[in-house]
């Protein structure tokens, strides 16, 4: 089974900053590769952010997010990704920093709302963004 994706295109880009509402701290609409984000420490200054991954296709296929404390949140997030397997097919990642301090749960709503908008090709669940608490399942369509 596959889905259906969204590229990662300017659109994309401002439509997840959007989403993001208050709690954007700003847009930074350039990408970075994942050597940029973990050697080089590109966006190490966002301890708070929703990350979307895209591949050689410029498919989207993964939406996260990070909230720590201290800085390096988005590098360190994305080397454990890295580390795991789990970015096999990353390419080009965009940032979309949240201010900082601003409560997981926050973060968490911001990322489920950005994932079910671009409808990333590898994330199977979502955080909530409903009050019911319950995970948002992405619907796979059939070949």
């Amino acid at each position: 089974m596959t889905r259906l994706g969204r590229a990662l295109s300017p659109q994309a880009y401002e439509t997840a900053c959007d989403l993001a509402g208050a709690a954007l701290l700003r847009r930074v609409p350039v990408a970075a590769t994942l050597l940029q984000i973990t050697e080089e420490k590109v966006w190490s200054e966002f301890a708070a952010a929703v990350y979307i991954a895209a591949d050689s296709t410029n498919a989207i296929r993964y939406v996260g997010s990070v909230a720590r404390s201290g800085r390096s949140g988005v590098g360190d997030r994305i080397q454990e990704h890295v580390r795991a397997g789990r970015a096999t097919r990353w390419i080009r990642l965009m940032v979309v920093p949240l201010v900082p301090d601003t409560e997981a749960s926050l973060v968490r709503r911001v990322e489920g709302r950005v994932g079910a908008v671009l409808r990333p090709a590898d994330t199977m669940r979502l955080p909530s963004i409903r009050s019911s608490g319950r995970p948002i399942r992405l619907p796979t369509l059939g070949n």
